[in-house]
C-alpha cells in the first residue's frame, strides 16, 4: 500500500468519524428540539388556562368593584340624610330653648316675687 492509500484510508476513517459524530450531534439536537417543542406546548397549555382563569377573576372583581361603587353611593345618602336630620334637630332644640326660656325664667322670677311678698303680708313677718 501506498502513502497515497494510506492517506486516502485515513481521510475516510476520519470522514466516517466527522460523519458519526455529526449524526450523534442531529440526535441529540432532534431529541433537545422535540423537548423544547413540548415545554412550549406545555406553557401554551398554561398560557391558555392563566389567560381563563385571569378573565374569569377580573370579571368578579369588576363586578365587586360595582357592587361597591353602589354601596358607597347608598352609604353617602344615608351620611346626608343624617346631617339634614341633624341640623333640623339642632334648629328645633334651639327654637324650643328660645320658646320655653323667656317664659320659664319670667315664670320662675314671678314665682319667687309672688312667695317673698307673701312672706311679707303675713303677719309676724319681719322685713329684713
Amino acid at each position: 500500500m501506498s502513502a497515497l492509500d494510506l492517506v486516502v484510508v485515513l481521510l475516510g476513517v476520519v470522514a466516517l468519524g466527522a460523519t458519526v459524530a455529526m449524526v450523534l450531534v442531529s440526535v441529540r439536537m432532534h431529541r433537545a428540539t422535540q423537548e423544547v417543542e413540548r415545554s412550549v406546548r406545555e406553557l401554551d397549555d398554561v398560557r391558555e388556562r392563566f389567560e381563563a382563569e385571569a378573565a374569569a377573576a377580573l370579571e368578579e372583581l369588576h363586578l365587586t368593584v360595582l357592587r361597591a361603587g353602589h354601596q358607597v353611593d347608598e352609604v353617602e345618602a344615608l351620611v346626608d340624610v343624617a346631617n339634614a336630620i341633624g341640623e333640623r334637630v339642632d334648629t328645633a332644640t334651639g327654637a324650643t330653648y328660645r320658646a320655653l326660656t323667656s317664659p320659664v325664667i319670667k315664670t320662675v322670677a314671678l314665682a319667687s316675687g309672688t312667695r317673698r311678698a307673701a312672706r311679707r303680708l303675713r303677719p309676724g313677718h319681719d322685713d329684713r
